[in-house]
């Protein structure tokens, strides 16, 4: 296997997108459920890998084969610009590089290329859909067996008529209007009688409110000790030594960026590499830095060992 091949199964599935230098970019994008009215089903949702030919190289590749293989930047980068020619090399017009559980690459010889993405499995954490469990019908019981007819006849008995339904009693018009009347008055007390219980509620919360808030806030003790009177007498007969310097508090900056974005990326890259950086703005740049406490006088030793450690010449210090 091809080392840029591992590296664009390690790096796309756990970032989600992978620049390859000179070759493209492979990124996840995430389809929603769909139904087909056609054939009335309902697709589940589904991630797929897309490729584009497009690409801008933020270092991730570089710094990637040198904690792989333990190598200082520049050097990292002449095996990255080998790994790259190797790469084109298994492109050739008319054959096609497997990118294992991503898809396939293929070249033609207009200098372009072609991926053919594979089916990447579906969750059923998202589809969350109970299955329905059908039961099948029971078999029909079997009939109870003829009874032969005996000679002998019973009587039937004449049917009983049905009972004559309840009459809804007919009202006048005077008597219907008379009803809605004595309907609409009676609710309309009804609202009366819950709006007063309402203005009612209200003005006891207000009372209630402004009472709280009229009452002063009862201050809070303060406890003053008086240290002078059991405070030891000072010993001239000893001589006064100077009091350490105190440490201060700095950073080792090692990029810096024109935008948000990406320094939070390049951030969150180092934080993934068990690196100590933090991300703060300044003079309108976004900077990647490492926070360092010593004394003053260490402050060049700590950027030279910063400087030796992730392989940046040009990191500087900042107050």
């Amino acid at each position: 296997m091809l080392i840029l091949q591992q590296y664009i199964q390690e790096v796309l599935f756990r970032q989600r997108i992978c620049v390859v230098p000179h070759i493209g970019t492979f990124s996840i994008q995430h389809f929603p459920s769909r139904y087909n009215a056609g054939a009335q089903t309902l697709l589940p949702p589904r991630d797929q890998v897309v490729f584009t030919q497009s690409w801008q190289d933020d270092g991730s590749c570089q710094e990637w084969i040198a904690l792989k293989e333990n190598l200082v930047p520049a050097v990292a980068q002449r095996k990255l610009d080998k790994y790259i020619e190797e790469f084109k090399e298994a492109l050739q017009p008319g054959q096609v590089l497997e990118l294992p559980g991503i898809g396939k690459l293929q070249g033609d010889f207009a200098g372009n290329l072609h991926f053919h993405a594979e089916e990447l499995p579906v969750d059923p954490t998202d589809l969350p859909i109970t299955p329905i469990q059908r039961e099948e019908p029971s078999a029909p019981s079997a009939l109870p067996p003829a009874i032969a007819p005996t000679t002998a006849m019973t009587p039937v008995e004449p049917p009983v008529p049905p009972s004559p339904a309840a009459v809804e009693p007919v009202m006048t018009l005077e008597e219907e209007d008379t009803l809605e009347a004595v309907t609409e008055g009676s609710i309309f007390k009804w609202w009366w009688a819950a709006a007063g219980a309402l203005i009612l509620l209200g003005g006891l919360a207000a009372w209630w409110y402004i009472g709280r808030q009229g009452t002063p806030a009862t201050p809070s003790p303060v406890v003053i000790i008086d240290t002078t009177r059991h405070a030891a007498p000072a010993d001239t007969s000893l001589a006064v030594t100077p009091a350490a310097t105190d440490s201060i508090s700095y950073f080792v900056v090692l990029e810096e960026f024109q935008d948000s974005l990406s320094a939070a990326k390049k951030a969150v890259k180092r934080q993934g590499w068990k690196q100590n950086v933090v991300m703060y703005r300044r003079d309108n740049l976004y900077k990647v830095a490492v926070p360092v406490r010593s004394l003053p006088i260490d402050t060049t030793s700590e950027l030279q060992e910063n400087r030796s450690k992730f392989g940046i010449n040009k990191a500087y210090l900042e107050y």
